[in-house]
């Protein structure tokens, strides 16, 4: 980009915040082409079977499952891109959930979760154990979240649109971790997205400030003690980093910082010991900021989820309905359970294991949207079939990733059938499920989900 086009309250900022021989260094990586990367989905394939498709990429340093893009290749265009292996991230951006330190079966908060990169990252570590909470206060936002929890076949996840004091008051003490990716000026990404910079020069380099302080007060009442807190950003002022943290501290002193080594391109904060920061002059990346914090107190074992899900009528509905779902799911290994199911009008949803909701608040998705009930029968959803692996479900179709059905599977297309099988069957690339068909006779009727669909 034109170093001319960058605010000059930040180029002086910069000069101030890296000295002159670093200074010269970071303006010249200014120049160069921002870095993409892609993060391999453990929760459908190998990190290795991968790698296989696109040959030997080099790995991101700082996260085990991530690695940078070829130039010119069509990783957003591949059919594995739409059968959920990878998820498409900027690699500086995969530090924060790869710091968080999940472990299947905890209990993990993402409170500022759109569009779901640390989110879909936080549920491959989770490996289908425990619970996600992932939550925006942007209702159009956590749209495209959904389809990025689908996508990845997740179902241990709930999405809320919600305040952070409103969580704060139905979460207390209840989160092992909690993930702060918080609004920030977006100085980090002034290469790669110049558009920032007009948000920046409209608003000042402190807007974000007080917002930032109220989220890391918010999350520390709903984190349990002995608990991990993880704030991070994408830019490079010290009051929305080092003095947000500093000051964080102050407020509360039961908490303090979880040292995070400054090794694989992570650079040491000279202003906040144990924080890390990443410059695209010493690491391949764009700018970011990362603060783990420990909650003093002992860890407390986790209890089961005590909400009642369903009420007297929702659970004489479900009961009516289990002989649909029965006959749907008899030759699945991956049966629900009927003690986690849900009706959100005719739709039927299996809850994560450990799930424990809130009437008060308002929830965009509640675990796993397994189809719809219609005159008694059920249609499967788009989600359920990103979630299933093709030895789930009896008798899947695959293709190869070269062979042109596939692709017009994508764009919708109704094909003709290669077989004699009948009903709801899951439509796989290389083994792995795009989505679901209806044979008919000598037909697929296509049901992959119109919004996904290939456009090209």
């Amino acid at each position: 980009m034109q170093i001319d086009r960058l605010p000059r309250p930040f180029l002086e900022e910069m000069r101030t915040l890296l000295g002159e021989v670093e200074y010269k260094a970071f303006l010249a990586s200014m120049d160069e082409v921002p870095l993409s990367g892609l993060r391999v989905n453990r929760l459908k394939v190998s990190t290795e079977k991968l790698t296989e498709t696109f040959g030997a990429l080099q790995p991101v340093p700082w996260t085990k499952n991530g690695f940078y893009c070829e130039p010119g290749g069509e990783y957003t265009s591949h059919p594995y891109y739409y059968a959920g292996l990878y998820y498409m991230q900027e690699p500086s951006a995969m530090s924060s959930a790869a710091l968080l330190g999940t472990k299947p079966g905890e209990r993990i908060l993402d409170l500022c979760a759109a569009p779901g990169g640390k989110s879909t990252q936080i549920a491959d570590d989770l490996q289908g154990e425990g619970f996600l909470l992932s939550n925006d206060l942007s209702a159009s936002r956590a749209r495209a979240l959904l389809k990025n929890i689908e996508l990845m076949g997740i179902g241990n996840c709930c999405i809320s649109c919600e305040d952070s004091g409103r969580l704060k008051n139905e979460y207390p003490l209840f989160f092992d971790r909690i993930l702060v990716d918080a609004p920030c000026s977006g100085e980090g990404m002034f290469r790669k997205h110049p558009a920032v910079i007009k948000a920046w020069l409209e608003h000042g380099k402190d807007f974000y400030c007080p917002v930032q302080s109220k989220l890391l007060d918010d999350a520390a009442d709903m984190l349990r003690p002995g608990g991990t807190l993880l704030y991070s950003t994408c830019t490079y002022n010290r009051n929305e980093n080092e003095n947000q943290i500093a000051a964080f501290l102050d407020r509360h002193p039961d908490f303090s910082v979880d040292p995070i080594p400054a090794t694989h391109g992570l650079t040491g904060s000279a202003f906040l010991p144990g924080a890390v920061r990443l410059f695209p002059h010493k690491a391949r990346a764009e700018g970011h900021f990362v603060a783990r914090l420990k909650k003093s107190g002992e860890a407390q074992p986790i209890g089961t989820a005590n909400t009642v899900f369903s009420g007297k009528k929702e659970t004489q509905l479900l009961r009516q309905l289990q002989p649909a779902l029965d006959e749907f799911f008899a030759a699945s290994a991956r049966k629900p359970d009927p003690l986690r199911l849900k009706l959100q009008g005719d739709y039927v949803l299996q809850l994560p294991e450990a799930t424990v909701l809130r009437a008060p608040l308002r929830y965009l998705r509640t675990g796993l949207l397994l189809g719809q009930i219609s005159h008694g029968r059920f249609k499967p959803s788009q989600a359920l079939a990103m979630y299933l692996r093709a030895e789930d479900f009896e008798n899947p179709i695959s293709y190869s990733a070269d062979d042109p059905a596939v692709r017009r599977y994508l764009r919708g297309e109704t094909l003709e059938a290669t077989d004699s099988g009948s009903g709801f069957r899951l439509f796989c690339v290389d083994g792995y499920p795009l989505g679901f068909v209806k044979q008919d006779k000598q037909r697929y009727k296509n049901l992959y989900l119109p919004g996904w669909r290939m456009q090209r």
